[in-house]
């Protein structure tokens, strides 16, 4: 098996790549200047020059994986980050892209930008954007295919662009190249799909369709408080609480950062103003939870899974997100706060918060594996999960298409495993290609 080595690869947008290799290593090339690169999951032809460039504005300098075989080199992996564009420009969050650029940088990987009317079809390229730190900018490039496509297309309307759709199509009919994660979930398909795994049953609410007042009486009359959530929402968006007092109904929804309250005598009142703020929207009815509260107010745990360099999945970190004082979920950019797991813990269950962490990241890798099983090309989502005073778990949520954690350590290691399990997956296609005879 040919041996993995890593050298300096500097990239100038005009097209010449050159390959600074360790002198130790130099050998292995037989002392050639120049030598034809198979770049991509396509074996695209590319003439890389063996060496140091001199000094030029417009390049990108960045360390990369390499082999020999059969006398020919292997870079990579090339990692594409999957977005939208607005003419010149691509859109999305635009730090997280720049910290996997730099991950990729510092572990061997070329990570780009692009989007789907970057991508020549007929010659397998992408015109995309490599990120220079020096100049701290985006310098557009023609480079090969990725071996990995990492979907981060940032909303579910741009996703379900016929333009968009029809790429990602595209792309996940391609053999040796791996397109992660494929969409965002939809809350209902969600917790219909988890109802079927019983390892999972145990820790999902009873969620209901919105769809009609009898179903909606039905459920408001059999649960102490219910949320309505958008099946499509994300980050709290468009969340409703609907919770019976002694002799009325109280209503709280989400307006900006602060949660509006009404008061109705009936559940027909509450259902017109419900209607009333829906505007057509699917909705889904949850079982509200009282949870155990830190500070005198409820708490979430946020836990982000991730597969690793070995292709497994493993808790890469636990967050605590505590609600605001006049918000009825518990995101930051809502009035949330951020908390230490084991500081929470501790507070509530002493002794046994070390058992209860410990739950936690066995209930999050069970509910992993089960939408990995009924959901091809999952690499990663975040979770969040109600926590009782008697230290029951309670799924409330899973993102396909997790933002990124303000917990610097989390931070660091989810770009670690992203990079290291685009490692593995271009590296088991590689052995495959190797095994099948077909590099040459």
């Amino acid at each position: 098996m040919p041996q993995l080595r890593s050298g300096w690869l500097t990239i100038f947008p005009g097209g010449r790549w050159f390959l600074q290799i360790p002198r130790r290593n130099q050998h292995t090339l037989r002392g050639q200047k120049k030598l034809y690169s198979i770049l991509g999951p396509f074996d695209t032809p590319k003439r890389v020059y063996i060496g140091l460039p001199k000094r030029q504005p417009g390049r990108v300098r960045t360390r990369i994986n390499w082999k020999t075989v059969n006398d020919n080199l292997k870079l990579g992996p090339l990692i594409g980050i999957l977005t939208v564009g607005n003419g010149q420009h691509f859109l999305g969050n635009r730090e997280n892209f720049k910290d996997i650029a730099l991950a990729g940088q510092k572990l061997g990987a070329l990570v780009y930008v692009f989007t789907p009317q970057s991508i020549n079809w007929d010659k397998k390229s992408i015109r995309g954007f490599l990120y220079d730190e020096q100049q701290d900018q985006w310098l557009e490039a023609v480079l090969p295919f990725p071996h990995v496509v990492y979907n981060r297309i940032p909303s579910r309307k741009a996703e379900k662009r016929p333009d968009v759709q029809e790429t990602l199509n595209q792309i996940d009919s391609l053999q040796n190249v791996t397109l992660f994660n494929r969409c965002f979930f939809d809350k209902q398909k969600l917790f219909q799909t988890l109802s079927d795994y019983t390892e999972v049953t145990p820790f999902l609410p009873e969620t209901k369709k919105l769809d009609s007042l009898q179903r909606f009486r039905l459920f408001c009359n059999q649960h102490h408080f219910v949320y309505l959530k958008p099946v499509l929402g994300k980050a709290g968006e468009g969340i409703m609480r609907v919770e019976h007092k002694k002799d009325y109904w109280l209503v709280q929804r989400l307006k900006e950062q602060k949660a509006v309250t009404r008061q109705f005598s009936t559940l027909d009142g509450v259902w017109r103003y419900v209607k009333g703020h829906t505007k057509g929207k699917r909705y889904i009815m949850q079982q509200g939870i009282q949870r155990a509260l830190y500070m005198k107010k409820p708490f979430d745990v946020r836990i982000l899974v991730q597969k690793n360099g070995k292709g497994e999945w493993g808790v890469t970190g636990i967050g605590i997100r505590r609600a605001g004082i006049q918000s009825i979920t518990t995101h930051v950019p809502r009035g949330g706060s951020i908390h230490s797991v084991g500081t929470v813990l501790r507070a509530i269950f002493k002794d046994d918060a070390a058992k209860i962490e410990s739950r936690i990241k066995e209930t999050a890798l069970t509910v992993a594996s089960a939408l990995n099983d009924a959901i091809e090309g999952l690499a990663e989502m975040s979770m969040d999960m109600g926590l009782t005073r008697e230290g029951r778990l309670w799924l409330f949520e899973a993102n396909a298409k997790p933002e990124k954690f303000d917990e610097p350590t989390i931070r660091r290691t989810s770009l670690s495993n992203l990079i290291h399990y685009s490692q593995y997956v271009s590296r088991l296609q590689s052995d495959r290609e190797l095994a099948s005879g077909s590099l040459g």
